[in-house]
């Protein structure tokens, strides 16, 4: 999520970070730097011009934040964005609104979604029927319907009517009689076809108590705003849930998109299945593509595994040690999972081909076969090893020499920063194991 845009705007965020003096130089050099990024990651140019003149003002309102730390011109970047995509009311599953209707472009996810929101709201305690309108594509009642078995959330689906009419006024009958609480309809991805739009008009009128919520594709990049625009022409959207948020976007539209049309954003899908939806959170989705907050109870978590014995690490640190720390780190989650949940993290591992989403945990196995190929001497003074050493563990491992090599230079690596785990600097020790998992250890 965001990669392109979180890795662009993370290395200037760290580049002043740690800075404890600010000139106007930084702070002018900083913020051209952020405008190019985002105007590169489908941001529209005028809400970058928007975003830029607001973090200036700020900062000329309060002329201190020249002279003082890093830190505070970030909380100043943070909250602007922030401000760009945050909504007026405080988002809730318990709306006044008895029906949810949703609309979007074909293929932007609709039918997953409802199930999506459906399975959410139901989780609250309230009785959700789940129905679709989508008399054009033939596949579309079979798909709501499986999804909803699956989510275990009632449907009705009429299948031999011909009138998006006649389907609401049937459903509405039933949801009266079985005492529902919530009813989330389905549409059809016709919303440049006039006569839909007409239908749609009908629906609402007909629902009363209705909300009108766009649900659109993050991965269209500009187009999701001339999307947007069209369709607020015709009909009045309440809301907007984004989908595909897990894809390899640009990211910059979701800025682009609450500023423009001016409709908050509800939720967010996060993946394909049913329970990867969120509520939508903008501080969190801007820390995401900032790259400046990390999960501080998570990041205790792999600190303490590595804390443990601190005394026997600190000064007679071994191949053995070095095995065992990266099998604790594998328990936590593994190795995958760990770098997944910290913001910015691939901007640590730049030298990695393949990218963070590549790393085989396996490559464990290889390097578990190296170092119980070595004599215990070899374990605990590997400055030893040499190359007659090399071809008798690669002959017993099963792993080439190079391999060998890169092992040996990383564990030295790793070696001189493990120290820092006592002041929590994991990132540290991850930047000195770079080169470990190279793509000698990825999936092929």
């Amino acid at each position: 999520m965001f990669n392109n845009l979180s890795n662009k705007l993370s290395k200037i965020i760290n580049s002043i970070s740690n800075k404890s003096l600010l000139s106007k130089y930084n702070i002018d050099d900083s913020i051209k730097k952020i405008k190019t990024t985002l105007l590169e990651s489908d941001v529209s140019i005028l809400v970058v011009d928007d975003i830029i003149n607001r973090i200036k003002n700020k900062i000329k309102k309060n002329n201190s934040i020249s002279f003082t730390n890093g830190e505070q011109f970030i909380n100043v970047i943070h909250q602007e964005l922030v401000n760009t995509i945050k909504n007026n009311t405080k988002i809730s599953l318990s709306d006044k609104s008895k029906s949810l209707l949703l609309i979007g472009a074909p293929g932007s996810g609709k039918t997953t979604s409802i199930v999506k929101i459906a399975k959410l709201i139901q989780n609250t305690g309230k009785k959700v029927l789940v129905t679709s309108i989508d008399i054009y594509r033939p596949a579309a009642f079979l798909q709501l319907e499986l999804l909803s078995k699956l989510a275990k959330v009632d449907y009705l689906l009429l299948h031999n009517y011909s009138n998006s009419i006649d389907i609401v006024e049937q459903v509405l009958e039933y949801f009266k009689l079985n005492n529902y609480d919530r009813l989330l309809i389905d549409t059809a991805g016709k919303i440049y076809n006039n006569n839909y739009i007409e239908d749609i008009k009908k629906v609402n009128s007909l629902l009363k108590l209705s909300e009108i919520m766009l649900v659109t594709d993050i991965t269209i990049g500009q187009d999701i705003i001339n999307l947007a625009k069209n369709i607020n022409n015709y009909l009045l959207v309440d809301s907007i849930m984004i989908t595909k948020m897990d894809s390899d976007a640009k990211g910059g539209t979701i800025l682009s998109l609450k500023h423009i049309i001016n409709k908050p954003i509800k939720f967010v899908g996060t993946g394909e299945k049913i329970n990867e939806i969120e509520l939508f959170n903008p501080s969190k989705i801007i820390s995401k593509i900032l790259g400046i907050t990390i999960n501080t109870s998570y990041l205790r978590n792999i600190n303490n595994s590595f804390s443990k014995n601190s005394n026997k690490i600190s000064n007679n640190f071994n191949l053995s040690d070095f095995l065992k720390q990266l099998k604790k780190i594998n328990k936590i989650s593994g190795i995958n999972g760990i770098l997944n949940k910290i913001p910015g993290i691939t901007n640590v591992f730049s030298n990695i081909k393949y990218g963070i989403n590549h790393i085989d945990n396996k490559f464990l196995i290889k390097i578990e076969a190296v170092i119980n190929s070595m004599t215990n001497l070899e374990k605990n003074s590997p400055y030893i090893i040499k190359s007659s050493h090399k071809k008798r563990i690669s002959k017993g491992s099963g792993v080439n020499i190079q391999d060998i090599n890169i092992l040996l230079k990383q564990f030295f690596l790793v070696k001189k920063t493990i120290k820092t785990v006592r002041n929590n600097n994991f990132l540290k020790i991850l930047n000195n194991m770079n080169k470990l998992v190279t793509n000698k250890f990825y999936k092929k």
